[in-house]
């Protein structure tokens, strides 16, 4: 990974990229890394992997079932209520 600030990214442009078809550009910004600059196969290898996650998060839900709205809206209204009861009864 190379890192470079963002004036000197301005005064060379053509070579970060040229450079970031094989290696990650960090561009920092006074005391932060502010932007990646990535080759276009890296975007897509890491779309890949993204995508891939979460459609093994979709089968795995499909096994083991989705959360049930109803059951999960009833259970926070039951938590928000028992939270003001205890409230009002901590009061002097």
């Amino acid at each position: 990974m190379l890192k470079v600030s963002g004036n000197e990214i301005a005064d060379e442009l053509d070579r970060y990229l040229h450079q970031a078809l094989t290696q990650t550009v960090v561009v920092e910004q006074t005391d932060h890394a502010a932007v990646v600059v990535l080759s276009l196969t890296e975007f897509e290898r890491l779309q890949e992997v993204d995508d891939q996650h979460w459609a093994d998060c979709v089968r795995k839900a499909n096994v083991e079932g989705y959360i049930d709205h109803q059951q999960e809206v009833r259970h926070r209204l039951a938590a928000a209520m028992r939270a003001r009861r205890l409230a009002c009864i901590r009061k002097p």
